[in-house]
């Protein structure tokens, strides 16, 4: 029985866990945040997500090969990990997209920590065969509102707005939705 629970401990983590980043996965970051939303709905406890996206990450795989995009992708998830608590969850959505769920945690907080992970992240050394890699991040920052977001995707999506307008707004910065 411990050798099967073991195996099933091990399958777990492999079947929600990249095992570039060593972040989860986005199917399981949708998991616990519906879990965490109707949490919040019953409880009354503030919820928040962050979206984050890569600056120019092509660049890093034209310019220098895909093996220096897993390197950039790798340093920003250390960085992520560093910089939430242990019941936070940090999650690979897809690509060079990142996001954090925040329970217990109201915008104005969530926007000083993605702040402080968008600080972390430039400031750090990213080198890659030699070459040290400037890296910055935009983020968006979103509350769950229990009277308009009615499904994970609604939040999700407030988010990514708020992301995009951080993209559109000149990169390497956090903005808030509304």
């Amino acid at each position: 029985l411990a050798a099967i629970a073991i195996n099933n401990a091990f399958l777990f983590e492999m079947t929600t866990t990249d095992m570039m980043t060593k972040l989860r996965m986005k199917h399981y970051f949708y998991t616990i945040l519906l879990e965490r939303m109707e949490q919040a709905a019953t409880e009354g406890h503030p919820l928040s997500v962050i979206m984050m996206d890569i600056d120019f990450f092509k660049k890093f795989n034209d310019s220098y090969g895909h093996s220096c995009g897993d390197a950039v992708l790798k340093q920003v998830a250390r960085i992520i990990q560093a910089n939430v608590r242990a019941i936070d969850l940090a999650a690979r959505y897809g690509g060079e997209e990142f996001c954090v769920l925040l329970p217990g945690t109201e915008r104005g907080r969530a926007h000083a920590i993605a702040e402080r992970i968008r600080q972390s992240v430039a400031s750090a050394s990213t080198v890659y065969e030699g070459r040290s890699l400037a890296v910055t991040i935009s983020l968006g920052v979103a509350q769950y509102d229990p009277s308009r977001d009615l499904s994970g995707k609604s939040l999700i999506d407030r988010a990514d707005r708020a992301l995009y307008y951080s993209k559109q707004s000149g990169r390497d910065r956090v903005s808030v939705a509304d």
